[in-house]
Order: structure tokens, then C-alpha cells, then sequence
């Protein structure tokens, strides 16, 4: 039987690994920051708004299931009420993390594709959107080819099976040559 060739675990876990680092860059408006709000300078205003996304990250990695879907139902709210970057850039977090219920990267795909172009957001959070754009169409890329080698692989099996069948009709055939003789 031929070998399939496996696709490195590595690949599989490298976009996972930082799309969950990724998703520590949103932070819910529910969830407020322990440090008093002020007025920044635009160039701290960014790295504030890092800090506030690492902190949402550590605030939500330590959330049960029940939880991260209340969260997520409030970002999802606060999104239909105003499609702000900072509100698409959440709930595109949240829908790309793993082991949740509301999981799809589709939807989140779909978000960062119809991200306006023109929009006034900070250049980073125009970074950040195309790094998780490109990090989740690698991600699909490969999936993709899982599933293809995994129907590869089932072809093979049932391939395989079938000959064994054969294999096995061939045998029992000079056997009964043999019983005859």
C-alpha cells in the first residue's frame, strides 16, 4: 500500500498556535481595561489598544464556555450596531478561536475580505487585518488539502481492501486446486 504523505503537524499547529495569539489582540467594550482612560497621542493610542488586546486575550483564554458566548453574543451586538473596525477586528477574533461553539472562519473571512480599504483605522489594525487574512487563507488552503489527502487516503484503504479480497479469493481457489489433486 502507498504512503501518505503526512502534511506536517507543524503546519497545522503554526497557523492555529497564532491565530490564538492573534486573537489576544481584541478587546470586548464590556471589558474594561484596569487602567484609567485618557487621552493618548495617536502613537500610544496603538499601543494601548495592543495592550487592551492582550488583555482581552488573557481575560477570555481563562473563560468558560458559557462565557466566551456571552461575549461573543455582545461583540456580535455590538458589531450589527456600529461596524467600526475596532468592533469587526473583535468579533473576527472571536470567531476564529478554537474550541468554541461559535467557530467560523468563514464568517470571519468574509469580515476581513469586506474590511472597508479606505478606512481611518490606525496602519497596525490595517496590518493586523491583513496578517489574519493571510493567516486564515493558509489556514483554508490547508485544510483543504487535509481533506483531499484524507479522501486520498480513504480511496487507498478501500483500494487496499479490495485487493486483500482478491488476495484472499486467490488463495482459497489453489487450495481447493490442491484438496482436487
Amino acid at each position: 500500500m502507498r504512503r501518505v504523505p503526512r502534511t506536517g503537524g507543524l503546519w497545522l499547529v503554526l497557523p492555529v498556535a497564532a491565530l490564538m495569539f492573534l486573537a489576544a489582540c481584541a478587546a470586548i467594550e464590556s471589558v474594561e481595561s484596569p487602567r484609567a482612560v485618557e487621552p493618548l497621542p495617536t502613537e500610544l493610542v496603538v499601543t494601548g489598544q495592543m495592550d487592551d488586546m492582550m488583555e482581552f486575550y488573557d481575560f477570555i483564554r481563562k473563560q468558560s464556555p458559557v462565557e466566551l458566548i456571552r461575549v461573543y453574543d455582545k461583540a456580535k451586538q455590538s458589531f450589527m450596531r456600529n461596524k467600526s473596525d475596532t468592533n469587526r477586528a473583535r468579533l473576527v477574533l472571536l470567531l476564529i478561536l478554537p474550541n468554541t461553539s461559535f467557530r467560523d472562519v468563514t464568517s470571519a473571512t468574509h469580515l476581513l475580505n469586506e474590511w472597508p480599504k479606505d478606512s481611518k483605522s490606525a496602519n497596525n489594525l490595517q496590518s493586523f487585518r491583513n496578517l489574519l487574512a493571510s493567516l486564515l487563507a493558509e489556514q483554508q488552503r490547508l485544510n483543504h488539502s487535509i481533506e483531499e489527502l484524507s479522501q486520498k487516503l480513504k480511496d487507498e484503504q478501500k483500494r487496499a481492501e479490495t485487493l486483500q479480497s482478491q488476495i484472499n479469493a486467490i488463495k482459497s481457489m489453489e487450495k481447493n486446486l490442491l484438496k482436487e489433486l
